[in-house]
């Protein structure tokens, strides 16, 4: 053979190589359905009392436990889910653990937000807004515009009264006007349709899109007189939005005319331009501000006990307990306070939170905040406990990071989905060879967290660190869980990256710590290392060495030195059908989970949905950047360069 038949030959002899390694997926489901998924007990609250009766004890008591530090955006929905797990809710409780520091930090920046907003209270001020400073002088104006809303005939009848938005308290009719008014203003009187009717359904999720067609222009024309007003307040006026946002608003509805949402909007932000400078005249502008300033931005820690009085009020769900991280906690488990500032890791507030939990508990379950489990998880974890007593120790189940999928790019929404079925089908097999768990959808017996003293608040990937611990100290090792839980991947690029890149230097960093301690039995200490290895680093270059074989090939045929006529025609037929087959499985993985994803953020039509699945084919492109995080791990571990603290992934709203 010449040498450019041998470098195609050679080509060909990796990607068949790679395709064996991609059929491993269908065995893998194979053996998930068979061993776990098919074998899933039918459960139910009697069949556990039954249980527990001849047992001659109770139905095992639960804790599930939500770090939680800047996460108001999703802990209020996280906290609905899970107090209506099907479970007794005397035998459950949640603990959401929340940081001290995080409402320091806003009560540091609140007087700077209030002076940001009382300054640009001027029909000359040009000055820029902070983000922050914006949503409050937007806030306050919502909330007087909804006075005279409610003054107004044409809006408490035509659009407060209507069923779309009579259902909903004012404190989520303000909110959601707040979000359109600076949707409008980011999309300069123009905005996304389709992002528009976002922010509806997402305050009114039962609609269904022909609802939605006529219940956002409703919400809109409340919106214009804010928007109209904050243009006077910070440019003494500006038409050219204004204009636009009137004539978006009527095309979106032929039920409400130019000429009223024109009337009706110049009339009610005339009045609430008044009343603004007259309140800073009174200099009851500070105080109006900072009330304001609470309800638009509100911390972890307001969300929470909002959601327990509630649950009290309602005298329904299980006991939720609200867990604040001092600023000064060493980390430990069962720690102590230093009087100095520690750094927040994920960690140290679960070894904080650890010794809040109910006396009574047994197995300690651990969730994102914005994790969605599966109802019925705590019937199978109680049902294994009650089947086989204190002999399981550690429960891993799936997770399926695709719910905010429609909210991705291209690239997060492919690597989503194959890390989906990489939990679904590869995880079973992979607990055959090494002790991992991730940090949710994980139950662990509470004399284990005990005996292994909690995490290690200084590890980066703190779930890997616990599960390999807790196999060298106690040979406990996990069982899969064969029912899901569903949350975000992050949807940018760049989150992505950092997120696997602290996934990728804190399995190296494991690593490091297990060869140092001399603790270990060998028999345990060796395979382990070996697994990790395997798994890791060898896997890492094995799948960027196979990203560079395309590239490579092309750059080398272009050059003349690869002659693919080696092969004939119906065998480079066969090579393309590879191809066809893994754009097929991407298209396949996207219907199978499709069931996970927030449907409140779908987009509407055909065309657009199509696009959704034309982003799959994105495929290649994605597929070389899915190890690049963790060869860059290995790369700047050798370069000394690597993260060195924990970095918490940023959350999609929902």
């Amino acid at each position: 053979m010449t040498l450019p038949q041998t470098i195609y030959v050679t080509a060909v002899a990796l990607y068949l190589v790679f395709f064996i390694l991609f059929i491993r997926f269908f065995f893998w489901k194979w053996y998930a359905d068979s061993e776990f998924w098919r074998r899933k007990p039918r459960l139910s609250i009697p069949l556990l009392g039954s249980m527990a009766e001849r047992r001659g004890t109770d139905i095992p008591f639960i804790s599930i436990m939500v770090p939680a530090r800047n996460e108001a955006e999703v802990i209020e929905k996280t906290i609905d889910h899970m107090s209506g797990l099907n479970y007794p809710a005397d035998r459950y409780e949640i603990l959401v653990v929340t940081d001290e520091k995080e409402t320091a930090a806003r009560a540091e920046e609140k007087e700077s937000i209030i002076a940001g907003a009382a300054e640009a209270i001027d029909g000359h001020s040009q000055a820029r807004l902070s983000p922050r400073s914006r949503m409050v002088l937007i806030g306050l104006i919502v909330r007087m515009c909804f006075k005279e809303f409610h003054r107004s005939d044409w809006f408490k009848e035509e659009v407060l009264s209507s069923r779309f938005l009579s259902e909903l308290p004012p404190a989520r009719q303000q909110a959601m006007v707040r979000e359109l008014a600076t949707e409008i203003l980011a999309g300069s009187g123009r905005p996304s349709t389709e992002r528009m009717e976002l922010l509806v359904r997402r305050e009114i999720p039962h609609l269904g899109d022909q609802e939605v067609s006529r219940a956002y222009p409703l919400c809109l024309s409340l919106a214009m007189p804010v928007v109209a007003t904050y243009c006077r307040l910070r440019a003494g006026s500006n038409g050219r939005i204004v204009d636009g946002m009137i004539r978006y608003a009527a095309r979106a509805s032929h039920n409400v005319t130019r000429e009223i949402l024109r009337t009706l909007t110049q009339s009610i932000s005339g009045v609430i331009f008044q009343q603004v400078h007259s309140i800073r005249n009174k200099g009851r502008l500070a105080s109006m501000l900072a009330d304001v300033h609470d309800a638009c931005l509100p911390t972890t820690q307001d969300i929470v006990e909002v959601k327990m009085k509630e649950l009290a009020a309602g005298n329904r769900g299980p006991a939720l307990k609200h867990v604040v991280v001092p600023f000064d906690f060493d980390g430990f488990y069962q720690g102590k306070r230093t009087g100095s500032p520690v750094p927040s890791t994920k960690g140290r507030a679960l070894n904080y939170g650890l010794s809040y939990l109910d006396p009574r508990s047994e197995m300690c379950g651990f969730y994102d905040a914005e994790s969605r489990p599966d109802p019925d998880v705590l019937l199978y974890v109680a049902y294994r406990r009650l089947q086989s007593g204190d002999m399981v120790k550690i429960l891993q189940g799936p997770v399926f990071q695709v719910r905010n999928f429609y909210q991705m790019g291209p690239f997060c929404k492919i690597a989503s989905l194959y890390q989906a079925i990489a939990h679904d089908w590869y995880l079973p097999a992979l607990f055959r060879r090494l002790p991992f768990v991730g940090g949710t959808n994980l139950f662990l017996d509470r004399d284990l967290i005990s005996r292994v003293k909690g995490y290690d608040h200084t590890a980066l990937t703190e779930d890997l660190e616990i599960g390999t611990r807790s196999y060298l100290e106690c040979g406990a090792w996990p069982e899969y869980l064969p029912y899901y839980s569903s949350e975000q991947t992050p949807p940018s690029l760049h989150a992505f990256f950092t997120q696997r890149l602290r996934w990728g230097t804190g399995h190296l960093q494991v690593m490091d710590k297990i060869r140092k301690d001399t603790r270990y039995p060998d028999y345990r200490k060796g395979p382990l290392l070996t697994q990790l290895l395997v798994k890791g680093q060898m896997e890492w270059v094995l799948y960027q060495g196979a990203t560079l074989v395309p590239p490579v090939v092309m750059a080398l045929w272009y050059n003349g030195l690869v002659d693919p006529l080696i092969l004939p025609n119906w065998a480079r037929w066969i090579l393309n059908l590879f191809s066809l087959i893994y754009f097929s499985f991407t298209v396949y993985a996207y219907y199978r989970y499709m069931p996970y994803l927030d449907s409140v953020a779908r987009p509407r039509g055909i065309l657009r949905r199509a696009l959704v699945v034309v982003q799959l084919f994105f495929l290649p492109m994605a597929a070389f950047f899915f190890p690049v995080p963790y060869s860059s791990a290995l790369l700047l571990k050798r370069l000394n360069r690597h993260p060195r603290t924990w970095a918490k992934t940023p959350r999609t709203r929902e």
